[in-house]
């Protein structure tokens, strides 16, 4: 239940060992140095920026397991109220009989039968309550074990979880605390950056989204192309069949992507068409631009986060998505990298701790971290896990 901070401490402790932008290259000429350099702290900022978003994917789903945590209680404090009142009502009923049975037994205490449950010794109330019935001869021993264990069950289960609840309200806000510090590690990495080699910098992401945009176009060429050749081959009733199988292969990945938080399954050889409602959740989407990013929110014109953003993008549309990118990868159908259309849904990372909208052109928009705003920029495709197609 705890995994956020572990992860969270492991990230900060391995971040903090990471040697400063001072790269050491003997007897390289200074141009060779310069593009070293500048290929060293992209690299370092990648991976400042990876380490974040997934503290950050940590935390979010840390909440919801508090959410659900605190269902289970409400759930649980529900079963022991029901199991209370079963008892009282039980105890009503055989009470006259009790005083009757028991008149001048001096050494059969009464007490614990009519005491509040709150403070009732469950192995006294079911030896108390036996004895009454089996005088009465009215229920059987099991009846009232039955009920009385189920009481202690459940009252057992309620004071874990409400423990359980207690300590993961701590472990929060502990865990927010290292991810914005995190977080601002990154910030200050990048500003430092752009202020000594800003240019430099900005030129060597562009030349690696250019390339892995280019890398991502020749793969899927090649893709279509085997595929083409394959169905020639077999026959147009084998590549029907091959569409079905990939859809079916599709639904058992995403479950399994999902639980395990393991990479993404592969894509399906065809993929399902563009939504004809695609256009307006990449509208919505455009329209926050300039919002700022917060942790676990979804809140138009006042704050986002990565999943916050394309849910709200595609509610504008019409369609549900859950509020945490892994899980909105699941609820999907999946495409090709190279078969990404405007209002495809790109992740990132393995595993995905980033969402965004596609914009066409190698362009997304999306909520990238604290201290940052909705935007536009260039896709990295070297970091992207998977493609999901909403509608």
């Amino acid at each position: 239940m705890f995994k956020p901070l572990r992860i969270v401490s492991v990230v900060l402790a391995s971040a903090m060992m990471v040697p400063a932008f001072t790269p050491t290259v003997v007897n390289a000429n200074p141009v060779d140095q310069q593009r070293q350099r500048v290929e060293d702290i992209v690299d370092e900022l990648e991976r400042l920026e990876e380490d974040a978003r997934r503290i950050g994917e940590e935390y979010v789903l840390a909440i919801d397991a508090q959410t659900q945590l605190d269902e289970e209680i409400v759930e649980a404090e529900a079963r022991v109220a029901a199991r209370e009142a079963e008892i009282n009502d039980l105890r009503g009923d055989l009470g006259e009989m009790a005083i009757r049975s028991f008149v001048g037994a001096g050494d059969t205490p009464l007490g614990p039968l009519f005491e509040d449950t709150d403070n009732l010794n469950a192995a006294m109330q079911r030896d108390e309550l036996a004895r009454v019935a089996l005088s009465a001869g009215t229920v059987t021993t099991d009846d009232l074990n039955a009920i009385v264990k189920d009481l202690e069950v459940e009252r057992a289960d309620l004071g874990r979880k409400r423990a359980e609840a207690e300590q993961l309200a701590k472990n929060l806000v502990d865990a927010q605390e290292r991810t914005e510090r995190l977080t601002g590690e990154y910030r200050v990495a990048r500003a430092d950056a752009e202020a000594k080699l800003g240019e430099l910098v900005a030129e060597e992401e562009a030349r690696r989204a250019r390339e892995s945009a280019a890398r991502v176009r020749a793969e899927y060429e090649a893709q279509q192309s085997a595929s083409a050749t394959a169905n020639t081959s077999n026959g147009s009733g084998s590549g029907g069949s091959t569409s079905t199988s990939g859809g079916t292969s599709n639904s058992g990945g995403t479950s399994t992507s999902d639980s395990s938080g393991g990479a993404p399954a592969p894509a399906p050889s065809s993929p399902p068409p563009v939504s004809s409602r695609a256009g307006t959740a990449v509208n919505a989407a455009l329209s926050q631009r300039g919002v700022p990013y917060r942790y676990a929110t979804s809140k138009p014109g006042v704050s986002f986060d990565c999943s916050g953003l394309t849910k709200y993008a595609w509610a504008q549309a019409g369609v549900y998505l859950p509020h945490q990118s892994r899980a909105q990868y699941a609820s999907i159908p999946h495409v090709a990298k190279g078969a990404a259309q405007p209002g495809d849904l790109i992740f990132f990372h393995s595993p995905i701790s980033h969402v965004s909208v596609y914009l066409g052109g190698g362009q997304h928009v999306h909520a990238p971290a604290t201290g940052d705003v909705v935007k536009i920029s260039s896709v990295n495709w070297g970091k992207v896990s998977g493609v999901g197609r909403p509608g």
